[in-house]
């Protein structure tokens, strides 16, 4: 564009750049905590069933427990 100058063009490149890189940074961050929400709606509800007819639940993570 006429008048500008050349350093003022490569620094809103680079803040388009920037911008453009925290817009997708938050995405992938947003899908994360969507999988992990997933995650633990899932091993709720395992939980849920395995309590099914049964007594206290358990409070730990314990792939090696058993009931």
């Amino acid at each position: 564009m006429p008048g500008r100058k050349p350093e003022k063009d490569g620094a809103r490149n680079e803040t388009a750049a920037l911008v453009a890189a925290l817009q997708e940074q938050t995405a992938a961050i947003n899908r994360l905590a969507d999988s992990n929400q997933q995650v633990i709606d899932y091993l709720f509800s395992q939980e849920a069933e395995d309590l099914d007819g049964e007594g206290v639940p358990s409070t730990y993570l314990d792939p090696d427990e058993t009931d």
